[in-house]
């Protein structure tokens, strides 16, 4: 085969879960023809997929003066970055997703210049939300420095989140598209840590920052009722129709086996897309379920306050969680492990509440599962 054919079938390993065939393809690959960039692209990839973040980058690197316009080797490498924790050269290495896929052409344009670290007493900065409501949730905590910096803060997100967010004293929330007003400089929110400086040394540590609406707390403590159990809320999967979710989300027959091992506690639903048959199951596990109830971020918020624990996948609930400072598990993938729960660690920086649960290998759900029931029988309240 040649280089592009191994390319191909590289692509193919991957994609049905053969990391180590996909490393042979692409080895093989530029072995054959050592100027082709995608081949040292895609070695580095997996090589980041597979948790070595540091051996990719020379591959991401070699792939780059091969081909310097290669956005993908570009994007690759500031996400090894930041997986690594190298926050300093990851933040700006990042600015590439604007070229990256999905996201290519979806940078905001504005006739206002983009904030760079200019004075913002008595100005005021248009942040904008991006990516998935997880992303929003972890780096809307960065609104409080810029308040703090003399800012006027004026924010887009999307429509789920404006409930949770829109009660805020230090910012003006509204949906995307709507009219802002006038304002001085805009930023994407992702890019605010990289301005500010931010590294693992130096990110706060607080317990949470985010606050529940009172009100939809105690609706939720009518519907919850006299509590006579240990609440475990629980969710298992992310977006279906993401690639990416077959590593992440955990199979929903092996979390049903775990609650219905587990009667003693009260176990709550928090996977706003279970499908009937999920429901189904639920329901005769004893599983509390409120569907058609909880209609934005606010909701889960509240009703997460009533909660003793959190248990979920990397998804915008165990976000919402930590922000909140409930105490929430988080079930880690091995392969592609996402950059911000960095490696080798069972606890975040981002989040003083959480507590990482990461399989031992690929696909290794019932090894979590079991460490997390043993964490259940330990948990005091």
């Amino acid at each position: 085969m040649n280089s592009n054919d191994l390319i191909e079938a590289g692509n193919q390993h991957r994609a049905t879960n053969d990391p180590k065939q996909a490393l042979q393809c692409y080895a093989m690959a530029f072995v054959q023809d050592p100027d082709c960039a995608a081949a040292f692209n895609n070695y580095g990839n997996v090589m980041r997929e597979c948790g070595y973040p540091a051996r990719a980058i020379p591959f991401l690197q070699h792939a780059m003066v091969l081909d310097p316009n290669n956005i993908t080797a570009k994007f690759n490498l500031a996400v090894s970055w930041l997986l690594m924790g190298n926050y300093q050269q990851g933040w700006p290495a990042y600015e590439a997703r604007w070229n990256y896929e999905h996201l290519a052409g979806t940078e905001p344009q504005f006739a206002q210049p983009r904030w760079s670290g200019q004075d913002l007493r008595d100005r005021t900065i248009l942040v904008i939300g991006e990516q998935g409501h997880g992303d929003c949730i972890q780096f809307v905590r960065f609104i409080y420095n810029l308040h703090v910096m003399g800012a006027r803060v004026k924010l887009q997100v999307t429509d789920g989140l404006i409930p949770l967010l829109g009660t805020s004293d230090i910012m003006q929330v509204a949906g995307y598209g709507a009219d802002m007003g006038e304002f001085d400089y805009w930023i994407p929110i992702m890019s605010i840590p990289g301005i500010l400086g931010v590294t693992l040394d130096n990110l706060p540590k607080i317990q949470s920052y985010m606050n529940a609406n009172p009100d939809l707390m105690r609706q939720w403590q009518d519907r919850l009722g006299f509590k006579y159990k240990m609440r475990v809320g629980v969710s298992w999967s992310g977006r279906r129709d993401a690639w990416l979710n077959q590593h992440k989300g955990v199979p929903f027959d092996q979390v049903l086996t775990m609650i219905q091992s587990h009667p003693e506690y009260e176990w709550i639903s928090l996977q706003a897309d279970a499908t009937a048959d999920e429901h189904q199951a639920l329901a005769v596990a004893g599983v509390k379920l409120w569907p058609g109830s909880i209609n934005s971020f606010a909701d889960t918020a509240a009703l997460m306050m009533h909660l003793d624990v959190v248990i979920g996948v990397d998804t915008a609930v165990t976000h919402l969680a930590g922000a909140l400072g409930r105490p929430v598990w988080v079930m880690l993938n091995a392969f592609a492990t996402d950059w911000r729960w960095l490696l080798d660690r069972d606890s975040s920086p981002w989040y003083s509440s959480a507590r990482l649960f990461r399989q031992p290998e690929q696909g290794d759900w019932p090894s979590v599962l079991k460490k997390i029931q043993q964490y259940l029988a330990w948990f005091k309240i």
